[in-house]
């Protein structure tokens, strides 16, 4: 399926670590953009919903309905409760777009990528072996460490400078929203992949 085929999507699903001591981390970003779009349509405060393992919200965005979810397992397991989130709702996969950090783009790139492989993102590859490839993704750039040590970086949180681009690609990814929802899917993707910090 190409850009120009695809949906705008329905539900948006950031992901993240669940505990105090992740908020601002680099791994979290998918939370965070949850947390921007959710203020910027007005949406009511994330509740917590056993039967789905996560919390959920739901918004009115230019004029179409949507969910937005955050997982309250940990980003290595969060295929389970996507799982079990389309299940309840009996949704297909090409109705989900995710949100999550990605090592292999600078801070303040953000790219929009439908289906495709994990990279080595051990939460992709979980949703990736529970539900299958084909769902729209928002990549936010956190840069990669110059150590080996990748998992003490993703949990830790960004410099000043590091984080003034990843709130940049924030930033533009909600407004790529707006644009997929108005616009289409395709023109969301080339407005978001020609912006620069």
């Amino acid at each position: 399926m190409t850009s120009a085929q695809l949906s705008p999507p329905s539900i948006f699903i950031g992901l993240g670590n669940p505990g105090e001591k992740y908020n601002g981390s680099r791994h979290n970003v998918g939370h965070h953009f949850l947390d921007l779009l959710a203020e910027k349509y007005k949406a009511p405060a994330f509740k917590s919903e056993s039967k789905l393992i996560g919390s959920l919200s739901k918004a009115s965005f230019e004029g179409r309905k949507v969910l937005l979810f955050k997982s309250s397992k940990y980003i290595n397991e969060s295929g389970e409760s996507i799982r079990r989130f389309i299940d309840y709702y009996k949704l297909s996969l090409d109705q989900i777009c995710i949100i999550h950090d990605d090592l292999d783009l600078d801070c303040g790139i953000a790219k929009i990528k439908f289906d495709g492989g994990h990279g080595g993102h051990n939460g992709l590859r979980n949703i990736i072996h529970l539900c299958g490839s084909a769902f729209l993704r928002i990549r936010i750039g956190i840069g990669h460490p110059q150590t080996k040590d990748v998992i003490n970086y993703v949990l830790s949180k960004p410099s000043t400078e590091e984080l003034l681009g990843i709130e940049f690609a924030l930033k533009t990814s909600v407004e790529a929203v707006g644009d997929m929802m108005n616009l289409g899917v395709a023109k969301a993707m080339d407005a978001l992949h020609s912006s620069r910090a």
